[in-house]
């Protein structure tokens, strides 16, 4: 049990770690470049509108992006990703525009 604590625990700590977010903001004439590496990891959303993002980029509530270019090269081995309950999301080495 104290091996999964320790698991849960590190999976929240990169999962927290390994996003960028913008929101409310413009990205005009911009480079959004996803490189991460992402090894041996479970990025778990777990609960009703939970969400778990490993390695990722998201933009949104608010913020658009215009005339800019995406790229994701993002390197993704061994990982678990899974959303367990209604409306709970997970996402590894991804870019995310609403």
């Amino acid at each position: 049990m104290k091996a999964l604590h320790t698991v849960v625990a590190l999976t929240l700590f990169v999962t927290v770690s390994g996003i960028a977010s913008a929101e409310g903001t413009k990205i005009e004439k911009s480079t959004l470049m996803n490189n991460s590496i992402i090894n041996n990891t479970a990025n778990l959303a777990l609960g009703k509108d939970s969400t778990a993002n490993a390695g990722s980029i998201s933009v949104k509530n608010g913020a658009y992006v215009k005339d800019s270019t995406l790229l994701d090269a993002a390197i993704i081995n061994n990982t678990a990703n899974l959303a367990l309950g209604q409306g709970s999301t997970a996402n590894v080495g991804s870019i995310d525009i609403k």
